[in-house]
């Protein structure tokens, strides 16, 4: 393994359409640094292994789905390689993230996020949420104490044609609930390319998918 790297702003996460977070471009990474071949990134300036994505691919080319994936030596591969790699290091991101909140995480009473509607705020957030315990405890507890405004809970029961209820923080019709997981998802959205901005460092053949800068981005402008 490699020594430490100093993380600090300028890394960018270059987010972009398709396999992106949903948060537009960002910042360019056109200097995302060399790295030895075991990095697979730098969290808080340590390295991360590479082989967790090595082994996370492996196994999606020996599922079910392996005949419909591109070859690895493609622009097409290496852009899965990419995507893949950005949902390990969110994982990574929120595992530490729950060892920073362990004494929050054991002592706060649990407020479900339900995250069924999670591609709403981007592919690679929504695959890390469905894989994930730490990423989906994570984002339960960033967002806890998001909720709308009574003026939005009131124009959403106007579109629908319905009675606003009571409370806007007590959910008690399935649209009510949507509602407030979908503040809840982009607010986590939110936090997660903040903390990736801070903490995390990509490397020279693994940056964003949608990255303007790296060779293999479909969408030039």
């Amino acid at each position: 393994m490699t020594a430490a790297v100093e993380v600090g702003h300028g890394h960018g996460q270059g987010h972009g359409h398709g396999h992106g977070n949903g948060h537009g471009h960002g910042h360019g990474h056109g200097h995302a640094p060399h790295a030895p071949a075991d990095v697979l990134a730098y969290l808080n300036g340590e390295p991360v292994p590479r082989e967790l994505l090595d082994e996370r691919l492996a196994a999606l080319r020996a599922g079910d789905a392996a005949c419909v994936l591109p070859r690895a030596d493609s622009r097409e591969g290496r852009q899965l390689t990419r995507w893949v790699a950005q949902v390990v290091i969110t994982e990574q991101l929120c595992i530490e993230e729950l060892r920073r909140r362990a004494d929050e995480v054991a002592t706060a009473a649990d407020k479900p996020l339900d995250v069924s509607t999670a591609i709403a705020v981007g592919s690679i957030t929504a695959a890390a949420l469905a894989g994930s315990e730490a990423v989906r405890r994570v984002a339960e507890v960033v967002s806890r104490e998001v909720g709308i405004s009574r003026a939005q809970l009131e124009y959403a029961a106007d579109v629908l044609g319905v009675e606003p209820p009571a409370d806007p923080d007590v959910p008690v019709e399935r649209w009510h609930a949507e509602l407030v997981d979908s503040a809840r998802l982009e607010a986590f959205a939110r936090w997660l390319n903040a903390a990736q901005h801070e903490r995390v460092q990509l490397v020279h053949g693994l940056e964003h998918p949608g990255d303007s800068n790296q060779p293999d981005n479909l969408h030039r402008h």
